[in-house]
């Protein structure tokens, strides 16, 4: 096969991405839902027995739908055997260790969970992976983890082929599948116990060297000490246990990781909140909807301070309601479920296409642009959102392109949903009632706090600043008729706006995140060490905007913006020289 064949009449072959294991995996083209996927197949031919099992296996795997699981979408089944996949750009986490080396215990934990929550949900149906090890763990930028490559479980019904060879991967093998027993639930476990080892340590349980030697060691349970495990240690002993009945079962393994992976993100002294009824996190809905976004910060959604807020988290921002708690943990991608979406066409999950507070799922209608489902959340005060809790606000849309919902989480928080896609070619409001939907069934449950963030900010991002704090009265003299005292805060003090009297300018300075290395709109501008994008709104006509990208101490594949906008009753071009300096004002107190 090459590049620019077509596999079953529909899928155009791109690029060769690799070989492991169970196959050789190709990018692809559906051309008839137009979406990229990938693509397998073994690398022998198979025989009738082989197509037999490859049929019946895809079609079960086909129905496993979990966040955390590479999708099965199709089978093609000609002159030779292909699984057609779902496409994830993220890194194994193989290469991710090779690039920066061991990970620390807390992250470890949070990419284990996940993996471990995959392998519950793969069990559940009959399903054993037989291949788990970091390249068929797939990671992104935000340690979103998913599991990938059933090749061995579709292809293989045993471990050993029929020659004799062992087609599995030495150093991750449990030591029962290598002395040629066939592959159980339990030996996944294994599996993803030696994998957690080599994310802490840089290598599998058993060490380096030629296959057959590590085969040996494995066989022989020969384990490695792991002296960076920490507080994993207790459960990655039960997980490579050499006696499979000893080991935790993937749900069990999940429990604990997650808890892990929250207790060493969470700050102490801590209490849990009071939970009436059956807990919101047990719910199926819940359970999908925490995973979509990322199953290890599950934990950590019932950690609060009780205490004063840490040094530069602002009073508002470290606020505890019923949902949403301190304002810079919670996750809004927990809101979104690409699952229910997928009714409308192939989803993709994007958590950096705005603000902090912001996440969407974009949903291929088959039209020329995607639709993009947004959830924004956002403080009622600021937004002037009424309502009571779990009222949907439908707002009127400015245009058919865009179909706009709130929907009020408490006294203080809403959720603000929104479809829009130009030129729609049917009702963006019927998707954006469906993502409402899904917020409402978080409301209507209740009982807890939204699921946190798996990860932390980096020390040096613009979310843990106040966008508040960095216009003073002084900077803010620029435009008399400002009220240094009229700022207001929206969610998480990711936006701040400055008003005047009628008639006057106002300020708007909020964040945003942008895709390295892409073009920012604007002309470029000096601005003491940073470079600045000016540029007037065409829409408005009446405003100018300047945004600064954060120079980050270490590569990100999103950086951060700082975006200030002037905007008022005269034109555009009048507001830019005073937007640049308040600009100017705001960078000096960017991280350096």
């Amino acid at each position: 096969m090459r590049t620019g064949d077509v596999v079953g009449d529909r899928y155009l072959l791109e690029d060769a991405r690799g070989a492991g294991t169970g196959g050789i995996v190709w990018t692809g083209f559906d051309r008839k839902l137009k979406r990229t996927v990938a693509l397998k197949r073994p690398h022998a031919l198979a025989s009738q027995a082989d197509r037999l099992q490859f049929r019946q296996e895809a079609e079960i795997a086909a129905r496993v739908h979990h966040p955390n699981v590479i999708s099965v979408f199709d089978t093609v089944d000609d002159d030779e055997c292909w699984l057609v996949m779902e496409y994830s750009p993220a890194r194994g986490l193989d290469q991710v260790l090779a690039a920066g080396g061991p990970l620390p215990a807390g992250r470890v934990a949070r990419i284990g969970a996940q993996i471990a929550a995959a392998l519950s949900a793969v069990h559940a149906r009959n399903i054993v992976h037989r291949d788990v090890k970091p390249g068929n763990i797939l990671v992104d930028d935000q340690d979103f983890a998913q599991l990938t490559d059933f090749g061995i479980s579709v292809w293989r019904q045993v471990t050993w082929t029929g020659d004799g060879s062992f087609s599995g991967t030495a150093g991750y093998a449990a030591p029962e599948v290598v002395a040629g027993r066939p592959a159980t639930t339990a030996s996944d476990v294994f599996s993803l116990g030696a994998t957690l080892f080599a994310a802490l340590e840089g290598t599998s349980p058993f060490g380096t060297g030629a296959p057959g030697e590590v085969l040996k060691r494995v066989g022989g349970g020969e384990l490695l000490p792991s002296p960076h495990a920490g507080p994993l240690a207790p459960l990655l002993t039960r997980m490579l246990a050499l006696e499979p009945r000893k080991r935790p079962t993937a749900e069990e393994a999940h429990g604990q990781l997650r808890e892990l992976g929250g207790a060493a993100a969470a700050p102490s002294p801590v209490v849990r909140p009071v939970v009436t009824g059956r807990p919101f996190w047990r719910r199926p809905r819940y359970q999908a909807l925490a995973a979509a976004a990322v199953v290890a910060g599950i934990c950590a959604a019932v950690f609060l301070r009780t205490d004063q807020p840490q040094p530069g988290t602002s009073q508002a921002a470290a606020s505890v309601t019923d949902f949403v708690g301190d304002e810079r943990t919670v996750d809004p991608c927990a809101l979104l479920d690409r699952k229910v979406l997928e009714q409308f066409g192939p989803t993709e999950l994007q958590s950096t296409r705005g603000n902090f507070n912001r996440c969407d799922v974009m949903v291929n209608s088959g039209a020329q642009d995607s639709v993009d489902v947004e959830v924004q959340l956002v403080s009622r005060s600021a937004n002037e959102v009424p309502g009571g809790p779990a009222e949907v606000i439908v707002e009127k849309p400015t245009d058919s392109d865009e179909c706009d919902r709130s929907m009020v989480l408490d006294r203080e928080y809403a959720v603000r949903i929104t479809a829009s896609m130009p030129n729609p070619p049917a009702n963006l409001c019927t998707i954006a009632d469906a993502a409402v939907e899904v917020v409402r069934d978080h409301v209507t449950d209740g009982g807890g706090l939204l699921p946190r963030r798996s990860v932390a900010f980096p020390a040096d991002s613009l979310a843990l600043l106040d966008a508040c704090a960095l216009l003073d009265a002084g900077a803010l003299a620029e435009l008399p008729a400002i009220d240094p005292r009229s700022a207001q805060p929206d969610f998480g003090n990711w936006s701040c706006k400055w008003f005047g009297g009628e008639g006057a300018a106002q300020v708007h300075l909020r964040y945003d995140q942008h895709v390295a290395g892409d073009k920012i709109g604007g002309e470029p501008t000096p601005l003491g060490s940073h470079t600045a994008y000016v540029r007037r709104d065409v829409d408005s006509g009446t405003s100018c905007t300047v945004t600064v990208p954060q120079q980050s101490r270490q590569w990100r594949a999103v950086v951060d913006l700082m975006v200030l906008t002037v905007k008022g009753d005269r034109p555009g071009d009048e507001y830019c020289p005073v937007a640049t300096r308040l600009s100017a004002a705001a960078a000096a107190g960017l991280p350096h």
